[in-house]
Parts: C-alpha cells; sequence; structure tokens
C-alpha cells in the first residue's frame, strides 16, 4: 500500500496524445457480437476449441505487426480463482504463436492492485504467469515501471482531465482480457468490463474509488482502449464475498468473444445461475454497468444483439440447463 500511495501521490507524466479510432470486431455475424460459451474440463482444449468456433485468431491478428497485450486478472497473487489461471495465458499465447504471431510480439501486461498487489512483477511471478512468459518467449509489462500517456475519450464524461494509461496500451495493435468471474464490492460483478481499472494509473484508480459515481467512471475507462478479444475462464468461480473455499463452484466453462459487454453478459448470467452474492440482486439487463455501457455504444446484453455459439466437449447433461438459462436471462 506503501507503493500505491507513492504513485498516486507522485504520478509519472503522462503527455496528452489523440484518442486512437476504435477497432471494428472481428467477431460479428449479421451485425451481431459473436460469444461463445463451452463447457470443457480441460482449460486448454477448452479455450482452443472456443477460438475455433468463435472464428479462429487469423481475422484477429490479421496485418498485425506490433504488440499484441494480453491483460490478466492480475490483482493480487491469491490464486485462480481469484485472478487469472496461468494456463489461461498460456493456450492463448501458444494459439497466436501458432497462428503466426511472433513470441516477442506478444506481451502479458498488468498493474495490480491498491491494496496488496503492488510490485506487479512479484504478483505474477507468484501467480506462474512470468514462468509461461519466459517459457514460451513472450514479453512482460508492469505497467507502474513503463511510461504512461493521457487521452481524452469525448464520451468520457466522469473524466473531464482524461484518462492515463500505459504507452503500451495505447501503441498496441491487439488487446485480449483474460477476466476471472467473481462478486465486487462497489461494481456487483468483476468480469471483462471491470478488468480496464488495471490499465489507469494510481491517482486514477483513487478517484475511481471515491465513492461518487463508480460505475459511470469505470465503464468511462473503455473508451480509452479497444479490446478485441475476451477470453474468461470461468472452470471454477467463488460465489461469496470472499475467497473462501466453501463457495467455490464449478461451473466448467469458458466464455470467449470480441465485445466486452457481450461476453460479460453471458458471464453474469452464469454468475446469476451459481447464485453468485450481489449477482443474483436484480436481472442481468439491470445491473449498472449493462445499462451505462449501453449508453455509451460499446455494446448489448440483450440475446437479440447476441450470436450465442455454445460446445459442450465433455457430453455434460446440464450444460443445455445452463445455456437455456443464459437465453432466457438475456432475451429481450
Amino acid at each position: 500500500m506503501t507503493l500505491y500511495m507513492g504513485l498516486a501521490e507522485r504520478p509519472q507524466e503522462a503527455p496528452t496524445v489523440n484518442v486512437n479510432p476504435r477497432r471494428m470486431s472481428p467477431y460479428k455475424v449479421g451485425g451481431r457480437d459473436s460469444v461463445v460459451l463451452a463447457r470443457c474440463s480441460d482449460r486448454g482444449r477448452g479455450i482452443l476449441e472456443a477460438l475455433r468456433l468463435l472464428g479462429g485468431l487469423k481475422s484477429l491478428i490479421r496485418g498485425v505487426e506490433g504488440e499484441i497485450i494480453i491483460k490478466p486478472n492480475c490483482n493480487t497473487d491469491d490464486p485462480y480463482p481469484r485472478d487469472t489461471h496461468p494456463d489461461t495465458v498460456r493456450a492463448i499465447a501458444e494459439a497466436l504463436i501458432k497462428a503466426g504471431v511472433k513470441p516477442r510480439q506478444i506481451v502479458v501486461g498488468d498493474m495490480s492492485g491498491r491494496a496488496r498487489g503492488l510490485p506487479t512483477r512479484v504478483t505474477m511471478e507468484n501467480l506462474g504467469l512470468k514462468a509461461v512468459a519466459d517459457e514460451l518467449g513472450l514479453q512482460l509489462a508492469y505497467f507502474e515501471e513503463e511510461p504512461w500517456v493521457r487521452v481524452k475519450p469525448l464520451e468520457a464524461g466522469y473524466w473531464p482531465d482524461g484518462l492515463v494509461i500505459p504507452r503500451r496500451i495505447y501503441d498496441a495493435e491487439r488487446i485480449i482480457f483474460t477476466p476471472i468471474l467473481r462478486s465486487h464490492t462497489t461494481a456487483t460483478f468483476t468480469c471483462a468490463m471491470k478488468l480496464g481499472v488495471g490499465l489507469i494509473d494510481a491517482r486514477s484508480r483513487e478517484w475511481l474509488h471515491d465513492g461518487e459515481h463508480h460505475v459511470g467512471k469505470l465503464l468511462d475507462i473503455s473508451s480509452a482502449y479497444t479490446v478485441d478479444l475476451v477470453v474468461a475462464d470461468a472452470l471454477k468461480m467463488n460465489t461469496g464475498y470472499g475467497t473462501d473455499a466453501v463457495d467455490e463452484v464449478s461451473p466448467g466453462v469458458i466464455v470467449a468473444g470480441g465485445n466486452v459487454v457481450a461476453c460479460d453478459a453471458v458471464a453474469v448470467a452464469v454468475m446469476r445461475r451459481y447464485g453468485t452474492v450481489r449477482v443474483v440482486d436484480k436481472p442481468v439487463k439491470d445491473h449498472d454497468q449493462f445499462r451505462h455501457a449501453q449508453r455509451m455504444g460499446l455494446g448489448s446484453p440483450s440475446l437479440g444483439d447476441i450470436n450465442l455459439q455454445t460446445l459442450d466437449l465433455v457430453g455434460d447433461e446440464g450444460f443445455r440447463e445452463l445455456v437455456s438459462y443464459v437465453e432466457a436471462e438475456l432475451e429481450d
């Protein structure tokens, strides 16, 4: 916390730069955002098959000559399912390399959390992410140690002075999010939309957590960059207020897609099905994160706007019931 407060009180210089145009999603079908919900027992196979059903990686990496950032949930060094499993990053990176991306083009980057996540380099090592990067020849980025820039998106009304994000995120040609699923005290739930908190500096995080307009500020962060792919690992998740093992469940699913709002809608439906605290208090589309995201034009949580594809790799009769539940939750 001492390190974090030092960063908040003495932030790096962040020169103002133009806002990058938002990239079009490579995973749209008939104007709808594709999302894959896959049941699996093997994480690596589940991710590969979900990506295949989504449409593969060729359209994602076409024309890419610079860096692809994989942004994990690396808030603390609590192991999965509290933070991203290292084998999730491994599976995505190996798929990118097989598709033709050079290992050194792939960067695993984050800035860990306020209370006990910093320094990020220690958190990544403790979570096993550094070992994966070293093995595959990937780069690592600890954003608090790197340059930052300031962008001022017109949509970010809660950030009149702009958003301070890592220069590396600003320059990245593609960004891949690997969120986990859990309840959250102020945001109600954590998945892809909230994962962007790891892409703002410490002073901005203090502003975000000052007790006012939290969800609006949170969603405005998304206007500073484009997420091109989401791979949410819910083989396991915690449904309680903390990390108690008694609250851990095993949905056994991967959620993958090209739009953070559509992916979060499917993920939150899964969270509701498993009784996650706070999330069960209202229907998916009534949660404030989705209402604000729709007002900003970031995406839609409605089934009519989502091309939902499903895949059962284990022959589980209960999977059809889960799919029906998700579809009912997201129906218009």
